[in-house]
């Protein structure tokens, strides 16, 4: 199967891009050549992230959601307020007192550079106040203010200092073929909260700091599209892209040498396409009290350790498709826990690990040729007439049922190893033992 390749600057071939990060000695693997008629181009292969230290550490909630009207006052070294702007090529913006932006953009104003570089040095006086409303951040459009990032470069160094934020309704920043580098800790690349709005198209980012995604939306909502680019995070505590707004990715590549791929928070949705991520520390985590979505076409997640999808306390929707990878040396395919509820679809793909639910509740709808190698505890399934569960160790189910076509002599084989489900729950079993291919059996709980 083909997938979409990177996308690429238009009009301009890209050769080889290679980016390396503190802590993360495996440097992201070498971009393969694309260009504009390459549409077809197989994406490049994320290489397992690696640490020198080894260190790791949760990932902290966004946060928490005041409310925009909670928002602190906001300083710039250049501010507009009102009125379009067009700065000359290769302006220079640079603040470098505490909770001041390079770059305030609010109201009815809207700013437009080229290869601009913004510089922002100095630690915030709240972490609370950055990761919600932007303060301290390098470049900031708030309260209806617009933002058009053409090129260029945005660094920032100390705590909370956000490269790009956007934050508030109307408020929204693009940014197209840009350089992000944040080296603080709480500094993420770009935010989006309280309805502010971001799209990047060709961006590449880089977070040093722990707690420092270079993605993120949320708190009080946000929405970021993402196209191509480089995302890259050294810290731990800091995955890939953290939200509790919503979130779409398609052709990025993502190294994170210190924590999980993505966490999608309460009231929070993440879709990926022909997404490649590579995480030290698991892949997927969806948590909280409310409800929870991801879905991912293609592309692949590879951990090097954890649970590929992590589901706590949050309603979870996970769906699959387009012949996703998802690899974890050490973890579960999918592991429910604190009061979760999952739901777990699953088409035409190839799936491999185990399903514990703990504490919680899942259901596995498997669709289309999809296979699952693996052990299930805990989970209810629904398996298609095209479905196949390779069992791998002893299981024991909720509610197992079959589409219409399927056989469980058709789609479990048992590996030798005992299946159980809940008789009430599975009618069409009729309560009967089965024999399973390659040996085994399915049979009532209890039995």
């Amino acid at each position: 199967m083909k997938y979409l390749g990177v996308p690429c600057r238009p009009g301009r071939r890209r050769t080889a891009t290679a980016a390396s990060v503190l802590l993360l000695p495996l440097a992201l693997s070498t971009l393969a050549g694309c260009s504009d008629d390459d549409a077809t181009a197989t994406p490049p292969v994320a290489s397992p992230a690696a640490t020198a230290s080894g260190a790791r550490c949760p990932t902290d909630p966004l946060a928490p959601d005041e409310g925009a009207d909670a928002a602190p006052a906001a300083t710039g070294a250049y501010t507009l307020g009102n009125g379009d702007e067009a700065a000359p090529r290769e302006m220079a913006y640079a603040a470098r007192k505490g909770d001041e932006s390079a770059v305030l953009v609010s109201g009815s104003g809207k700013l437009t550079t080229r290869d601009s570089k913004i510089a922002k040095s100095g630690a915030t006086s709240s972490v609370d106040a950055s990761g919600g409303h932007g303060l301290n951040a390098a470049a900031l459009a708030r309260d209806g203010g617009r933002l058009s990032l053409s090129g260029g470069t945005v660094t920032t160094t100390g705590k909370g200092a956000t490269g790009v934020f956007a934050s508030g309704k109307g408020a929204s920043a693009t940014l197209g073929a840009n350089t992000v580098r944040t080296k603080g800790a709480s500094a993420r690349g770009v935010t989006a909260s309280h309805g502010g709005e971001l799209g990047l198209t060709y961006v590449q980012i880089d977070t040093a700091g722990a707690q420092a995604s270079p993605i993120a939306a949320g708190p009080g909502g946000g929405r970021v599209t993402v196209s191509g680019g480089t995302m890259t995070s050294a810290g731990c505590g800091s995955p890939g892209v953290q939200t509790a707004g919503d979130v779409s990715v398609s052709g990025t590549l993502f190294d994170l040498a210190n924590s999980e791929a993505f966490t999608v928070e309460s009231g929070g949705s993440l879709s990926l396409r022909n997404v490649r991520a590579s995480a030290a520390a698991g892949g997927v985590v969806l948590r909280g009290g409310d409800a929870t979505s991801f879905s991912m076409s293609g592309g692949s997640i590879q951990a090097a350790d954890g649970d590929i999808f992590s589901v706590r306390q949050a309603v979870a929707d996970v769906r699959l498709s387009g012949g996703a990878e998802l690899r974890t040396k050490h973890g579960a395919l999918l592991r429910v826990r604190d009061r979760g509820i999952a739901t777990f679809a699953a088409d035409d793909e190839k799936l491999k690990g185990n399903v514990v639910v703990s504490d919680g509740s899942a259901t596995l709808d498997l669709s289309g040729s999809t296979r699952l190698d693996g052990a299930v505890t805990g989970a209810s399934m629904t398996l298609g007439a095209k479905t196949r569960w390779s069992v791998s160790g002893d299981s024991s189910v909720k509610q197992l049922e079959l589409a219409p076509g399927a056989s469980v002599a058709d789609v479990i084989t048992g590996n030798g190893y005992s299946v159980t489900y809940d008789k009430a729950a599975s009618p069409e079993l009729g309560g009967k033992t089965y024999r399973l291919k390659g040996g085994g059996t399915l049979r009532p709980a209890g039995s």
